[in-house]
C-alpha cells in the first residue's frame, strides 16, 4: 500500500521469436494462446506485431498471386462498414463462401480486426483506471478490509498486463472443517440420536 506503480517501465522475461527479437517483454505483447502454448510446450513466441505483420506480407504476397488469375465478373455486396458492390478478388475464400448478405470484404475484415484489438486495449486500460479509483476510495473510507480488496484487484489487474495470465479466484470451499454428518467415528459412543 504504497505509491501508485507506473506500469509503463515495467519489463517482462518474455522475449519474441519473429522478426524483431525483442526482449524484456511483457505478457500483453503476446496472444493468450501463444502464451499457453509456451507455457506447455515451451514454444518460442511471437509478439502481436511480428503476427500482424506477418499475416500483412501473406495478405499482399496473396493479392499478388491472385491479381490476373480471377478473371470473373461476379459481384456481391460487402456486409461489412462499407457496404459496396465489390468484385469476388475483394473477398478471401472464407468470407465469399459465406453467401451473400454476410460475406465482408477484406478491408472490412482487417478494420474490424484492428477495432477490436483497440477495444480491448481500452478496456484493459479503463479497468485498471477504475481500480486505482477503487483503492483511492477505500484509502479515503480507512477501512483496512475494503483498502486490502482494492489494491488485491488492481494487483490483479497489474500482473495480468505483465505476466499474460488471469487471476483464479480461489473457491470458498469448506476446507479443513470439522466434516459432513453427525458422527465421524471419533471419541467413544455412537453419536447422539
Amino acid at each position: 500500500m504504497s505509491t501508485p506503480v507506473v506500469t509503463s517501465k515495467w519489463a517482462g522475461t518474455f522475449a519474441c521469436g519473429g522478426t524483431c527479437r525483442r526482449k524484456q517483454l511483457m505478457g500483453e505483447e503476446f496472444s493468450k494462446k501463444a502464451l499457453e502454448r509456451h507455457r506447455k510446450d515451451g514454444k518460442p513466441l511471437k509478439c502481436k506485431q511480428c503476427v500482424a505483420a506477418d499475416e500483412q506480407t501473406e495478405r499482399e504476397n496473396a493479392a499478388k498471386r491472385k491479381g490476373d488469375d480471377d478473371n470473373s465478373n461476379e459481384t456481391r455486396k460487402c456486409a461489412g462498414k462499407c457496404s459496396q458492390v465489390l468484385p469476388k478478388a475483394s473477398f478471401n475464400r472464407n468470407q465469399y463462401s459465406k453467401g451473400e448478405g454476410k460475406s465482408r470484404c477484406c478491408d472490412c475484415v482487417e478494420q474490424s480486426v484492428k477495432d477490436e484489438s483497440a477495444n480491448q486495449q481500452k478496456s484493459k486500460e479503463e479497468k485498471i483506471t477504475a481500480a486505482r479509483k477503487k483503492v483511492d476510495d477505500a484509502k479515503r473510507s480507512g477501512k483496512a478490509h475494503l483498502i486490502l480488496a482494492a489494491e488485491s484487484e488492481l494487483a490483479a489487474l497489474e500482473a495480468e498486463k505483465v505476466t499474460g495470465l488471469k487471476p483464479i479466484k480461489l473457491s470458498a470451499g469448506r476446507g479443513r472443517g470439522r466434516g459432513s454428518g453427525r458422527s465421524r467415528g471419533r471419541g467413544r459412543g455412537v453419536g447422539r440420536r
